[in-house]
């Protein structure tokens, strides 16, 4: 049986717009300008092998990928737990 391994995020000290701008950057969003163009910008994680269990959990399923993740909730400077099991 494999292990798992849940990063789990905390959001609350942070403002509405901090909060849609952190969250619009972990995850792929859409863009879309006054015209017609649309533009689907890709999140942080999109390269890693993870699943969005909850809203502040992330289920990771590469253990190699858990440094970089790490490394990427630094420095947009949200606070995180990693829990195994």
């Amino acid at each position: 049986m494999k292990k798992k391994v849940i990063v789990l995020y905390d959001l609350k000290d942070k403002s509405n717009a901090e909060r849609t701008r952190i969250i619009q950057m972990l995850y792929s969003h859409r863009e879309k300008s006054n015209y017609t163009y649309a533009y689907q910008r890709k999140g942080l994680l999109n390269n890693f092998n993870i699943e969005k269990s909850k809203k502040t959990a992330l289920l990771v399923k590469n253990k190699n990928d858990l440094a970089k993740i790490s490394e990427i909730l630094q420095k947009l400077k949200v606070r995180f737990e990693v829990v195994q099991g």
